[in-house]
């Protein structure tokens, strides 16, 4: 007889009735306002080279976009380890940075969330590789717990700091989907 796990993890389309709101619309709001205030704090000599990491980094990176006052340049990179799955992979490129994008440029990743860091390390790591005249991460939510990179790498701005739960909304998602939600959710 087959065991039945449709308990442990919920279909993907039903998930709401399985999770709890962990942090609200409004105080995500507040910390993506407060980010924006420090990255505008920062004395750039040339305009901010901004790169969405994608898809993860596309909410948060709308979201702080509209409070910058700064002047920014907006491009896009995608680098993954889940695909739709739960799980994190090997580290797959589908669009990689260009060295013009990057070189002699202030540069600053947003992405959706810090946990084991692996991915943003990697990307940090190839963006560094062109030499730029800066390179800063920021990230919505960075998750606690020790399995952070031995390397010490972490972003340099991080809006929430949330228990190590599996969370999804404001960029995450749950199974490919929910990216939309304006509040994060755990199961």
């Amino acid at each position: 007889m087959a065991k039945d796990n449709s308990q442990q993890t919920p279909h993907p389309e039903n998930v709401l009735e399985h999770a709890e709101i962990i942090v609200t619309e409004q105080k995500v709001d507040s910390a993506i306002r407060k980010l924006a205030e420090q990255i505008n704090a920062q004395q750039y000599s040339s305009p901010l080279q901004l790169f969405c990491i994608m898809n993860g980094g596309l909410y948060f990176a709308g979201q702080l976009l509209r409070l910058l006052t700064i002047p920014v340049s907006v491009s896009y990179l995608h680098a993954t380890r889940y695909g739709d799955k739960t799980q994190g992979q090997e580290l797959e490129w589908l669009v990689k940075p260009k060295a013009e994008d990057i070189h002699n440029h202030h540069v600053m990743l947003l992405d959706d969330i810090f946990d084991e860091g692996i991915t943003l390390e990697a990307i940090a790591k190839e963006c560094q590789s062109f030499k730029p005249k800066s390179l800063q991460c920021a990230v919505l939510v960075d998750k606690e717990h020790q399995r952070k990179p031995e390397s010490g790498f972490k972003p340099d701005f991080a809006g929430l700091t949330v228990t190590d739960r599996y969370i999804f909304g404001c960029g995450m998602d749950y199974k490919g989907l929910w990216r939309n939600l304006p509040a994060i959710y755990a199961i």
